[in-house]
């Protein structure tokens, strides 16, 4: 039986209703529909998703019912113009509930949407479902990142109502997601989990999911990319962006986040793809601060620890998750989007304190 270390804490849950999960669950939409008497819903997504799939389609079709309207002009790091044209647009329609249909940029904007139609939560909030197709998690999130056109510069809201009140982890809405975006935003989800690990204040409920979540995705997600068609493997990385989110409002994120809400924004760079550059370098970091909390990590992601002391353990642990990425086809370096050495003390200065200034510009350094 495991031990558990003594230690006094606090866990957040999030106001959301229902998770459906599982190949075919977009069935149940109809369902949760009709019991808030929704009769207009309208859906926000990406221009990809409304004009080269089919699931806009789908999507109406499981809900048994005509959308009072669809925006699909949501772009990477959600605009705030266009964020604004959705509220118009939502307004206009005499929404009911909102449909977020896509990876984090459509979820997070649906979020907005949710609080400017609220008037910050002055009047009841308007229902949001939340349907994923990538691994970024962000339909478990009290949080909505956008960015401001003008500027370039990340920013956000932060509220427990922000949060969807009901998801959907269908498989099968998520096969014509591109390999690339679905292998990058798992490494996000891998970040969530690994910062969770080492967070400061770690606590034992969101170390057993956490842990959970690095396993699974080691086991499934290069098989879920090699066969999108694999339902299994598909909703194992599902089930994993899940567990991986558990802990953050809860025990919060760290480095690897930090700069990637940086880099990613000003430079236009993809969320998973931020976490692609930094997270293994930042976890070569972590491991000699805390040796004992990465090599967790390494027996998470099956890695052999005989022979191996705990520092080494630790730094296996980070090796695996280049490794990973690596296998994903999806390294890159800094320099490939622009970045100059020149540009790394402000990136540093900007994602971190006084105290982990030379931890962020080490990571950059090495990442550039």
């Amino acid at each position: 039986m495991s031990e558990v270390q003594v230690v006094s804490g606090e866990y957040s849950y999030l106001p959301i209703e229902r998770v459906h999960f599982g190949p075919g669950s977009i069935s149940r939409l109809a369902e949760e529909l009709d019991r808030i008497k929704s009769r207009r819903p309208f859906v926000i997504t990406g221009r990809t998703i409304a004009e080269k799939t089919s699931l806009v389609d789908t999507v109406e079709k499981a809900s048994g019912r005509k959308f009072a309207g669809i925006f699909s002009g949501v772009k990477q790091h959600a605009p705030i113009s266009e964020i604004k044209r959705a509220i118009g647009a939502a307004k206009e329609t005499r929404a009911d509930s909102l449909i977020s249909l896509g990876g984090g940029s459509p979820i997070d904007s649906t979020k907005v949407v949710v609080k400017e139609l609220s008037e910050d939560f002055a009047k009841p909030s308007i229902a949001h479902f939340a349907i994923p197709t990538t691994l970024s998690a962000a339909e478990f999130s009290h949080s909505a990142g956008m960015t401001d056109d003008t500027t370039k510069r990340k920013t956000g809201v932060r509220d427990p109502r922000l949060v969807p009140r009901f998801i959907f982890l269908d498989p099968k809405i998520t096969i014509d997601t591109p390999t690339w975006l679905w292998g990058c935003t798992g490494i996000r989800s891998l970040d969530h989990a690994v910062e969770s690990i080492y967070s400061p204040i770690h606590q034992p409920y969101v170390d057993t999911l956490a842990l959970e979540s690095i396993t699974l995705l080691f086991q499934n997600l290069k098989r879920s990319t090699d066969n999108p068609t694999e339902m299994s493997a598909r909703l194992a990385c599902q089930i994993a962006a899940w567990l991986s989110f558990a802990g953050v409002q809860s025990v919060g994120t760290g480095l690897s986040h930090a700069i990637g809400r940086i880099i990613g924004a000003t430079w236009n760079i993809p969320h998973g793809i931020t976490s692609c550059l930094t997270l293994a370098e930042v976890m070569r970091q972590q491991a000699r601060k805390y040796p004992d909390r990465l090599a967790l990590i390494a027996k998470a992601e099956g890695q052999d620890s005989k022979g191996l002391n705990e520092d080494k353990q630790a730094q296996r642990g980070a090796e695996r998750v280049q490794e990973l990425v690596n296998d994903l086809g999806l390294a890159k370096k800094l320099s490939d989007y622009g970045i100059r050495r020149e540009d790394l003390p402000s990136i540093a200065r900007n994602a971190s304190g006084p105290e982990e200034y030379s931890m962020a510009l080490e990571v950059l350094e090495a990442i550039l």
